[in-house]
């Protein structure tokens, strides 16, 4: 065998492989959430509670406990304010609140344009899941021109992931791939 088919059968058993990976892993974190007694909604709307404003970016994370857990930005009320709070998907605890550096986030988008947006982060969360028949693992917040977006990714019950983008101005689903 030469070389360069060598390389080539390599390649694509690399690419093979990471990808046996990734839905292995997609389908672990689908597990996981169907199990989880608190969904990434409520897990939002505890730590927006907690934090007194509005989650700009939610996400479930396999890496921590056992059961995963949930990791929610929200930005404060009068918009001066970045916290990161974790909670628990079976108890809905909030286990960790911690600052965030506030630049890093709005490099590109303006705490009022967020404050301001017709759709909040939940409503593009069940949007989304809604869409693509799943529930979803990771959404967050940015702007597409003066308009505020959200992206959401949703695992599904085969083990596949869709990315959901849902307009901030009206709650609808722009596209799904």
């Amino acid at each position: 065998m030469s070389a360069k088919l060598t390389a080539v059968v390599a390649a694509m058993a690399m690419i093979f492989a990471v990808s046996a990976a990734q839905s292995a892993s997609t389908a672990r974190q689908q597990q996981a959430l169907s199990n989880a007694k608190i969904s990434l909604t409520q897990a939002v709307s505890l730590a927006q509670e907690q934090g007194g404003g509005q989650a700009i970016s939610a996400e479930y994370d396999m890496k921590g406990a056992a059961a995963g857990e949930y990791q929610v930005k929200v930005l404060s009320s009068d918009g001066k304010k970045l916290t990161k709070y974790r909670v628990d998907p079976n108890t809905g605890q909030i286990t960790a609140a911690t600052n965030q550096p506030f630049e890093k986030v709005f490099t590109r988008l303006k705490p009022t344009s967020i404050q301001n947006a017709p759709t909040s982060l939940t409503r593009a969360i069940t949007a989304a899941e809604q869409r693509a028949g799943g529930k979803a693992t990771d959404a967050s917040v940015d702007r597409d021109g003066d308009q505020v977006k959200y992206t959401v990714k949703v695992a599904k019950a085969d083990g596949t992931s869709e990315k959901v983008r849902v307009n901030g101005a009206d709650g609808k689903v722009a596209s799904a791939r």
